[in-house]
């Protein structure tokens, strides 16, 4: 699949159309507007990185690669309603892929997340990655059960592996997919 020109138009449970596509350097202001001005505090207290960091989202256009990681937007009617990204370990990981999500407010629960995830995961295929993995506040239950139903099991819990804005710890599932068929080894 070649990212540059991946677009694909999906519609909602409650019959919105949405267009995927690759983040580009036109993007910016529309994803600074997103996590800056459009989510709260609650909606981001569980990403991890500070999303609302002018320099942070600069430094991902300042060095857009889609080897190393693939951002899937979301719009709907021109307006940025989710961003989902496959972040590609290196060296001896290079194998795995991690996924990582957010959608507005109004985008949640109405299947757009599982949409995008379903499209990095055929990415990941489709790139020769072996594993996808993703870590989720084990309180999250529907993000849980959502990353379940796309066939990840959790292989971990972390105790206190999370520490919120507030300083308050959270548990953390490792939540994994395998994408190539594993070896076996006898002895």
């Amino acid at each position: 699949m070649k990212v540059k020109v991946y677009r694909k138009f999906v519609n909602t449970s409650n019959r919105l159309r949405v267009l995927l596509r690759p983040m580009s350097v036109a993007d910016q202001d529309a994803v600074s507007k997103m996590f800056c001005q459009q989510a709260s505090d609650e909606d981001v207290r569980f990403l991890k990185e500070d999303v609302r960091n002018p320099e942070l989202i600069a430094g991902w256009f300042a060095s857009l690669d889609y080897d190393r990681v693939v951002p899937l937007l979301a719009l709907h009617r021109d307006r940025l309603v989710g961003d989902a990204t496959l972040h590609r370990r290196s060296g001896a990981g290079r194998h795995i892929g991690e996924l990582r999500i957010f959608l507005t407010k109004e985008f949640r629960g109405v299947s757009l997340g599982m949409q995008l995830l379903k499209e990095l995961i055929e990415i990941g295929r489709e790139m020769g990655l072996h594993m996808l993995v993703a870590e989720v506040v084990s309180a999250e239950l529907a993000v849980v059960k959502a990353f379940r139903k796309l066939g990840f099991v959790r292989h971990a819990e972390f105790d206190d592996y999370f520490m919120d804005a507030d300083g308050r710890m959270h548990d953390v599932s490792l939540m994994v997919l395998p994408l190539a068929a594993r070896k076996e080894y006898l002895f």
